[in-house]
C-alpha cells in the first residue's frame, strides 16, 4: 500500500495539479477530482495514517504557490484545483488559504472513505453456506433488532451435534477503524467457524459505521446483538453465564465495551431486550484502542465532522471521548481479559495496551493475560499466530468451560 501511495501521489498529485485541464467537461471533471484523491485509497483502513491528510495541502502549495504567500490564486492554480476553484473558494475573495484547502482535504477524504464503506466487502450468504463445515449449522443474517439499519444483522454459528448441557459462546466483532469490515471478513467468521467445531455456540456481529451513525452507536449496536443472544439463549441453547468475546482494532474496542460497560453507564442505546446484560465474562482483544484521549490531539477539528468517528461538537469532544473510552470503565469486577499488542503498531500506539493492562491491574482485576509483542505491527494477532492463537484457545477454555 505504501508504494501504491508513493506512485499514485506523484504521478496524479503532481503531474495532474500541473496540467491544464480546462477544457474538460463537468463530467469529466468529476472523475479527475476523483482521481487527483486517489491516495488516500491506497491505504487500508487500519494502517491509515493522519500525516497522509496533513501533507497534501503543503504539497498543493508547495506546487501552486508562486509568491509563497501560503495562499492559491485564480492565476497560480493549475489543473484541477483551478477547474474547481470557485467551489473550494468559500469566501470568494479570489484566493484559497490554508483553511479553505483543508477543508477540501477533509472533506475529499470523507467523501472517498463513505464511498468505500458503503460497499461492504463481504461473502455472499450462498458461498458461506456452500462452503461450510458439514459439523456445523449457520444462520445468516438474522436481524437483532428491526429497524431502518442493514446494519444490525448477525450471522450464528453451532455445532450440529446437539448438547445436553448448555453451551458457552463466543461474539467476534470485525475492525475497520469504524468506518469498514463486515461480519464475514477473514478470521471474523473463519474464527466463528472454528469455535463452532470446538463446541462453542458463535455469532459475528455488523454494527453501523461511522458514515451511517458516529460512536457510540456502534457501541450500542454491540451490546444489542449480546443482548439478543441472551434473550435467544434457550432457542440456541447458550449458557448466559458463558459469553466471550473477541475482536481486532476497532473491534477490538468494542469487546472491552463489552467486557466493563454496565448498564448504569447509559451506554445500552435504545435497542430492545433492554431486560438482558449486555456482558460478557471473557475478553479477548487485540491490538486495542483503549483510550481516544491517547490519539492526536492536533485532530479534533476533523474527529468532530459529518462522517467522522465523533461528529458533533467540538466542545463536547473530550467528554465523549472520554465516555467511549474502555480505559474509563477499568473495575476490580473486571472480567478475564486477554490482551495481545505489538511495541511497533503505528495505527493504534503500543501504550494503549500498556496503560490499558496498567489500569486495569491498578484498579484490582484479576485474571489479566499480556502479550507483548517485540516488533509486531497492527496485524500482531496474525502475524504471531502461533503464539495468539492457542493462547485465545486456552484462554476461553479456561474461562468459559
Amino acid at each position: 500500500m505504501g508504494l501504491c501511495f508513493l506512485w499514485l501521489k506523484q504521478n496524479l498529485t503532481d503531474n495532474l495539479a500541473l496540467k491544464d485541464y480546462s477544457h474538460v467537461s463537468m463530467n469529466s471533471s468529476s472523475l479527475l477530482l476523483l482521481a487527483f484523491f486517489i491516495p488516500f485509497l491506497c491505504f487500508a483502513q487500519n494502517q491509515q495514517k493522519p500525516t497522509a491528510l496533513k501533507a497534501s495541502v503543503p504539497n498543493w502549495l508547495k506546487i501552486m504557490d508562486k509568491n509563497g504567500d501560503e495562499k492559491i490564486t485564480l492565476n497560480e492554480a493549475a489543473g484541477l484545483m483551478k477547474l474547481n476553484f470557485n467551489r473550494v473558494d468559500g469566501n470568494n475573495d479570489g484566493a484559497l488559504d490554508k483553511n479553505e484547502l483543508t477543508q477540501l482535504a477533509n472533506r475529499l477524504r470523507r467523501n472517498n472513505q463513505n464511498r468505500q464503506n458503503n460497499n461492504r466487502s463481504k461473502m455472499s450468504t450462498q458461498d458461506l453456506l456452500k462452503n461450510a463445515p458439514k459439523d456445523v449449522v449457520i444462520e445468516p443474517d438474522i436481524a437483532y433488532r428491526r429497524g431502518k439499519s442493514e446494519a444490525w444483522k448477525l450471522d450464528l454459528v453451532m455445532p450440529k451435534v446437539m448438547s445436553k448441557k448448555p453451551r458457552a459462546a463466543i461474539v467476534f466483532v470485525h475492525g475497520g477503524g469504524w468506518r469498514s469490515g463486515d461480519k464475514r471478513a477473514g478470521y471474523f467468521m473463519r474464527g466463528a467457524i472454528e469455535y463452532a467445531l470446538k463446541g462453542y455456540v458463535c455469532i459475528t456481529v455488523n454494527y453501523r459505521l461511522i458514515h451511517e451513525a458516529p460512536m457510540p452507536a456502534s457501541i450500542e449496536d454491540v451490546k444489542c446483538a449480546v443482548r439478543w443472544l441472551r434473550a435467544n439463549a434457550k432457542k440456541y441453547n447458550v449458557d448466559t453465564k458463558r459469553i466471550g468475546a473477541y475482536g481486532n482494532s476497532a473491534g477490538a474496542h468494542l469487546v472491552c465495551m463489552l467486557g466493563l460497560v454496565k448498564a448504569e453507564a447509559n451506554m445500552e442505546g435504545d435497542g430492545p431486550y433492554q431486560d438482558q446484560s449486555s456482558l460478557v465474562q471473557a475478553v479477548c482483544a487485540s491490538a486495542t484502542p483503549t483510550n481516544f484521549l491517547l490519539f492526536d490531539s492536533q485532530r479534533k477539528g476533523q474527529r468532530t465532522q459529518p462522517g467522522e468517528l465523533f461528529a458533533g461538537s467540538v466542545e463536547t469532544l473530550e467528554e465523549r471521548a472520554r465516555k467511549a473510552s474502555p480505559s474509563t470503565y477499568v473495575a476490580a469486577d473486571a472480567p478475564p481479559f486477554l490482551l495481545v499488542h505489538g511495541t511497533a503498531d503505528t495505527t493504534v500506539n503500543i501504550k494503549h495496551g500498556d496503560t490499558f493492562h496498567a489500569a486495569l491491574k491498578k484498579a484490582g482485576a484479576k485474571n489479566l493475560e499480556y502479550i507483548r509483542i517485540e516488533g509486531d505491527g497492527h496485524g500482531v494477532f496474525h502475524k504471531s499466530s502461533n503464539k495468539t492463537y492457542p493462547a485465545m484457545e486456552k484462554f476461553f477454555e479456561t474461562h468459559l468451560r
